[in-house]
C-alpha cells in the first residue's frame, strides 16, 4: 500500500492500460466510445480484462473476493469512583473511541474501467473522547 496525491494505491504491482479495440462489426462510431481497460502486472501480462463482444465473463461485479486493508481499532475507557458520604458516590468516566487515531481505510476501487482502479480514496476513523460525571445517592 502506497500513499500518494491524496489517495492510497493498494495494488502497487498492478497498473491499467487501454484495452485493444475489438471488432464492432464494421460500425465506425463505436470505437470512439470504447473506454475499456485491462489490468496488467509489472511484466505487462494481462491479468484482468473485459469479456469480448458476444461473450460473458467469469468474475463477479466489484470483485467481492478482493478485500481491502484490515481494520484495527483500540477503544479505551477510564473511570474513577469516589465515595462522598455513606450512601453517596461520585463517578467520573472518560471513553475514547479509536484511541490511537488511526485511519480506517475503505476498500480499493475494483472497477477495471475506472481511472482510479486499485486506489483507496476515502478513510474514516477520527478519535472521539466522551467525558461524563455521575452522582449516585
Amino acid at each position: 500500500m502506497r500513499e500518494q496525491n491524496g489517495f492510497v494505491d493498494y495494488f502497487q504491482a498492478l497498473s491499467t492500460k487501454a484495452a485493444s479495440l475489438p471488432n464492432f462489426g464494421g460500425d465506425t462510431n463505436l470505437p470512439g466510445r470504447f473506454s475499456n481497460q485491462v489490468v496488467t502486472d509489472s511484466s505487462g501480462n494481462v491479468l484482468l480484462q473485459n469479456p469480448g463482444p458476444g461473450t460473458t465473463g467469469n468474475t463477479a461485479v466489484n470483485q467481492p473476493a478482493i478485500k481491502g486493508p484490515g481494520i484495527l481499532g483500540l477503544d479505551m475507557a477510564l473511570s474513577k469512583r469516589v465515595r462522598i458520604g455513606e450512601k453517596k458516590t461520585f463517578t467520573v468516566r472518560a471513553d475514547a473511541v479509536n484511541f490511537l487515531n488511526k485511519p480506517q481505510w475503505a476498500n480499493p476501487n475494483t472497477d477495471i474501467n475506472s481511472t482510479s482502479f486499485g486506489r483507496i480514496t476515502s478513510a474514516t476513523g477520527s478519535r472521539t473522547v466522551t467525558i461524563n460525571a455521575r452522582v449516585d445517592f
